[in-house]
């Protein structure tokens, strides 16, 4: 099996919740090394009122001192799962930091919490990952309760370049998954040139040596596909979600509604998402 390496990024020490214990979940699945990237933030704009610029400086040098003692904690953690893999922290801005250490990786974890919504959604650090990292992303919703992680898939599938990424960036998970069912949305996309070879998407997983069930996903009106996605990921039990994000602008998305943003911000599913 190919090494895989995956980077999950801490905005936070608790190591106890969602996102670390997906992380620690797919790569024992998967299994990969796992690197921890603590990022202390601090945005161009906190260089906007030079009299705050020491303060904001002191600040963050604070919190990267403390994170760099809970290397330990993180190496016990993974040796608890068999896992290897290192403990990284960094200041700066947090889209830049993690879209540049991503870059050597496969796959990138973050937590989206539900409870500090993003406002507009598509603009907070998770969206904005997904499109400057170039990396399929897993997002967490912190409100997962992630029982496992890989086991049982539903794949929402609508024909698009980001769909196909997607579907790509889970090849590994898909082929070791117990379940998988396909929601089929592509009608929606009919006009468009398709990115599978022919004959699509049945005869690609079947190739790939992936057994799944495929339903057509018929939501109505296009704003609707977010919440039958979701409603059928609860339907059917899955632990993960895999989809394209953002197969529309996010301006468009933020003002006629879309899968993306509603998932984003209703979802309590782990959703790998590729741009």
């Amino acid at each position: 099996m190919s090494a895989i390496d995956l980077l999950l990024h801490l905005d936070h020490l608790d190591l106890d919740v969602a996102a670390p214990r997906a992380a620690i979940a797919l790569a024992q699945r998967l299994g990969a090394r796992l690197d921890a990237l603590y990022v202390a933030d601090l945005p161009a704009t906190a260089f906007s009122l030079p009299e705050a610029v020491p303060v904001q400086l002191e600040e963050t040098q604070r919190r990267v001192a403390e994170a760099q003692t809970h290397d330990g904690q993180w190496q016990q953690t993974l040796a608890a799962h068999a896992l290897n893999g290192q403990w990284r922290v960094t200041q700066g801005d947090t889209v830049q930091a993690v879209s540049q250490a991503a870059s050597g990786y496969d796959m990138l974890v973050m937590e989206r919490s539900q409870k500090r919504s993003d406002a507009p959604v598509g603009f907070g650090s998770v969206s904005r990952c997904v499109f400057a990292s170039g990396r399929p992303v897993l997002v967490v919703p912190d409100v997962s309760s992630v029982p496992s992680l890989g086991a049982n898939i539903l794949v929402a599938w609508n024909g698009s370049r980001e769909s196909a990424l997607a579907l790509a960036a889970a090849l590994p998970l898909l082929q070791k998954a117990d379940q998988v069912r396909v929601l089929d949305g592509s009608d929606m996309n009919a006009d468009m040139l398709p990115v599978l070879p022919p004959p699509g998407l049945a005869d690609w997983l079947q190739r790939h040596g992936i057994e799944a069930h495929i339903d057509t996903l018929d939501s109505g009106p296009s704003h609707a596909a977010g919440p039958a996605v979701l409603e059928a990921a609860h339907a059917q039990g899955a632990d993960l979600i895999v989809m394209g994000a953002w197969s529309r602008s996010r301006l468009a998305q933020m003002m006629l509604g879309g899968t993306t943003r509603h998932l984003f911000m209703h979802g309590d599913v782990p959703m790998l998402v590729a741009h």
